[in-house]
């Protein structure tokens, strides 16, 4: 398993994880798994159910306009370990923003190979 333009891991959940779904609802979608090592090493979840909750209320909460139709949060057994599996598809309300940042780069990503990384104004722009 590799990092890529649609894939991302995360060994834990942190606020990170917000950018990273913004970026892929305004890119081609994605994938973020929880509970892997950045070199793809599954680690797995010590708490699933607490990570997927606290995950879901994080999303729903602070990300305009509202994504959670296009969130797909779910339990995920890789190599006999539990990951949470955050899947996105592109949304159809471009651009996606962190509530708390607004409607400017700070608060809209896109993704960019492996990496996310903060719209430009003219792109924000182009995507209304």
């Amino acid at each position: 398993m590799t990092e890529g333009i649609t894939t991302e891991f995360k060994r834990e959940y942190t606020d990170e994880i917000k950018r990273t779904v913004v970026a892929f609802a305004n890119t081609r979608g994605g994938e973020v798994l929880i509970g892997v090592e950045d070199d793809g090493t599954v680690i797995g979840v010590p708490d699933l159910d607490g990570t997927m909750l606290k995950v879901t209320n994080a999303l729903r909460d602070s990300i305009k306009p509202d994504i959670t139709m296009f969130l797909l949060c779910e339990k995920r057994e890789i190599g006999g370990k539990d990951v949470v599996a955050v899947s996105v598809q592109r949304g159809t309300a471009c651009p996606y923003y962190l509530a708390a940042k607004g409607l400017r780069p700070e608060g809209v990503f896109v993704r960019q190979g492996t990496s996310t990384i903060p719209a430009t104004w003219s792109a924000i722009l182009r995507k209304r």
